[in-house]
């Protein structure tokens, strides 16, 4: 059972962590390559310090199936086309714990495009 000060402190987070995106991404054509932090090459990807994270993504749905990985928990989302002419957005998240310094994985998205991504960090003390 969980203790109600951790899920309290957890869904705080989480709250926060919707409120504003840490790391926005720029949009890419078919994303079987990997996202970068907008503006950002590889050899310039922020270095930051071990621990626990939250990543919260938002995905552009483009094909009725769509994958998710390079992260912790990778997903799949299946959805059936409708009439409606924009393609539907999804949303995803996934804790990572890092134990030594780190760079931003590659999150890839196969059948749709990853529109935002936020990556904040948890303190769970």
């Amino acid at each position: 059972m969980m203790d109600r000060r951790f899920f309290l402190k957890l869904t705080g987070f989480v709250t926060v962590a919707s409120a504003f995106e840490v790391l926005p991404l720029a949009a890419h054509g078919r994303l079987d390559d990997a996202p970068r932090v907008a503006g950002l090459d590889s050899a310039t990807q922020p270095v930051l310090p071990p621990g626990t994270y939250q990543f919260t993504g938002r995905v552009r749905l483009e094909e009725p199936l769509v994958e998710i990985s390079g992260i912790t928990n990778a997903q799949q989302i299946s959805w059936s086309r409708g009439l409606a002419p924009p393609p539907p957005m999804a949303g995803f998240t996934s804790f990572e714990y890092f134990d030594q310094p780190w760079h931003v994985p590659e999150i890839r998205v196969r059948g749709g495009q990853l529109e935002a991504l936020a990556v904040v960090p948890i303190d769970l003390g």
